[in-house]
């Protein structure tokens, strides 16, 4: 069932669970035929719950997540954006230092196209401007369709990396 309305929220400990179900089921939706199938078979809810319980009770870099949340309280879409940590990549690159990095944004496919994602983005970068930080990169796979929503949102293609995921070696692009 589709919710009447959505609202955005600060993530706290209690969303454990809600992120990480989002986190693990899109990725098994959105890099379907991306990434190994071995690989996305693999994740699981147990496994990603120690890294994000770190992460809501004790934010580094200044960390912030924000989730998107039903009128049934069920969670549908996160965001998690932190200070952008020193990526010799981006100096390779030969751009600007950006001061802020979206770290993640997910929401669960049957809530995309709802501008929910468009609202966790400008979330952060109100959380970026009252905080004085008035630049952002973000890392995509290069095959992941939607890549297109930051092209929509007017963000500039930065270059590219490469990272391993499951062994295999993908390219990131940076906007």
């Amino acid at each position: 069932m589709i919710a009447k309305s959505i609202n955005y929220r600060k993530a706290n400990i209690s969303d454990l669970s809600g992120i990480v179900k989002v986190k693990v089921d899109t990725w098994k939706t959105t890099y379907r035929g991306i990434i190994s199938e071995e690989y996305l078979q693999s994740l699981s809810y147990e496994d990603k719950e120690k890294n994000w319980r770190q992460r809501l009770e004790n934010p580094t870099h200044g960390a912030i997540i924000y989730v998107a949340e039903t009128d049934q309280n069920e969670i549908v879409g996160f965001a998690l954006a932190t200070l952008e940590k020193c990526n010799p990549i981006v100096a390779l690159l030969q751009v600007e230092r950006f001061k802020g990095e979206l770290c993640a944004i997910y929401v669960l496919e049957v809530f995309q196209h709802k501008k929910i994602g468009t609202e966790l983005v400008h979330l952060v970068i109100k959380y970026f401007k009252v905080n004085n930080i008035d630049s952002m990169i973000t890392w995509v796979l290069k095959e992941n369709p939607s890549r297109r929503f930051y092209e929509k949102l007017g963000e500039k293609f930065l270059g590219e990396q490469s990272i391993e995921v499951g062994g295999i070696r993908y390219i990131e692009i940076a906007y």
